[in-house]
Formats: C-alpha cells, sequence, structure tokens
C-alpha cells in the first residue's frame, strides 16, 4: 500500500543488506544544481549542520561510503583509496542535475551523507511538464554521530527538497535498520513496486 502524508507519495522497499544508518504534484519539477549550498538546523546534536555537499565535499563523502562499504560490510575493493575519490568527485560532477547530495559538518569535519536521485517521467495529459519521482540513495552516518538524530535530519532535508521539485514520490531501498526510520518519515509499503534483480 502507498502511504501518502502531506508531502508527495512516499514507499519504501526493503532488503536483509545492512550497514546504512540510516510537494505536490501540481507544481512543475526545477531540476538541477542548487545555485548557493542550502543549510537545515534544528534537531538534535546541535553543533551538527546538514547542509548542501560542495565539490570539495567529496573526498569525504567517498571515505565514508568507503568505510561503510569496506570496513563495516566487508566488500572487497577493485580500486585504491585514492581512485575511489576520483571515481565519486567524477559522479558528483557529473550528475549534478540529477543526485543531490547533503552532508552532515561538525567541527568541519563531515561526518554523514545522504543522496537524492531526480528521475525525470514521460509528460501525461493532466501534468505536461516537470514530471519527476524521487529516491534516497547512500543514507550513512558514521559511528560516533548515531543515535543523535543526524540520519533523520539527513533525509528530511532531502525530502524537503523533493517537495520542491515537486516529486510524485520519494523511494527508498532500505536496510533493516533503517526502517523504523523511514516509517516514521512517512514511507510505507508499495505492494506493487517490483523488482528484478539482475541474472547471475
Amino acid at each position: 500500500m502507498r502511504h501518502r502524508t502531506g508531502r508527495s507519495t512516499r514507499v519504501v522497499s526493503q532488503t536483509a543488506r545492512g550497514g546504512s544508518a540510516a510537494a505536490g504534484a501540481g507544481r512543475e519539477a526545477r531540476v538541477g544544481p542548487a545555485a548557493e549550498p542550502a543549510t537545515w538546523q534544528g534537531g538534535g546534536m546541535d553543533d551538527v549542520v546538514i547542509r548542501s555537499s560542495r565539490p570539495e565535499d567529496m573526498t569525504a563523502v567517498a571515505d565514508l561510503r568507503w568505510r561503510w562499504s569496506v570496513g563495516e560490510d566487508g566488500a572487497v575493493p577493485t580500486v585504491t583509496p585514492d581512485e575511489y575519490r576520483e571515481a565519486m568527485s567524477a559522479f558528483a560532477a557529473e550528475h549534478a542535475d540529477s543526485h543531490r547530495c547533503v552532508v552532515a559538518e561538525r567541527d568541519g569535519e563531515v561526518l554523514g551523507m545522504a543522496w537524492l536521485a531526480v528521475h525525470p517521467r514521460p509528460p501525461a495529459p493532466h501534468r505536461p511538464r516537470g514530471r519527476v519521482t524521487a529516491e534516497l540513495q547512500t543514507v550513512y552516518v558514521h559511528p560516533d554521530l548515531r543515535g543523535g538524530g543526524v540520519a533523520g535530519r539527513l533525509v528530511t532535508a532531502l525530502l524537503d527538497l523533493a517537495d520542491e521539485l515537486g516529486a510524485e514520490r520519494t523511494a527508498v531501498h532500505s536496510s533493516v535498520v533503517g526502517e523504523t526510520l523511514y516509517r516514521r518519515l512517512g514511507f510505507g509499503d508499495a505492494r506493487l513496486l517490483l523488482q528484478r534483480p539482475p541474472e547471475d
């Protein structure tokens, strides 16, 4: 079942994979890089600032993802840390129109991240322009900040952005650990949201 709150429709699909910390349809979407990084205040840990990422943050963002995948989940990397940092920086630059990243910063150090992927949709008779959906991706908080509401603040910042863009729905492929957070923020099951895994 889809869950509709005061925001756009939100859906959640769940995977057993661990590791993650974890507006109205009548508006026309404005997809593109933000002119100025935004900041979001409020919530726990008052010394933590949630803001839009900057190009110079991508090294720290890459290090967080490396810690998550390699250090916590045991993934075997196929590149060096420096090569991965370069790949993350290149991805952020190449996909600035479609992928927005927010970070959690404390005392000048980036210790959390979350991404929003914005997907254009074909026009419909009732909405011939600006149809988009959104997907939360790569939500992660450093262990030093976990338990203080930082993940919720990161996700809320991206949900606000999805609303501003007029996303018809926002989806997330949740870990078991993150499911409670997402449901608290308005996500619900979508019975007919199907997915096909790659063939072996």
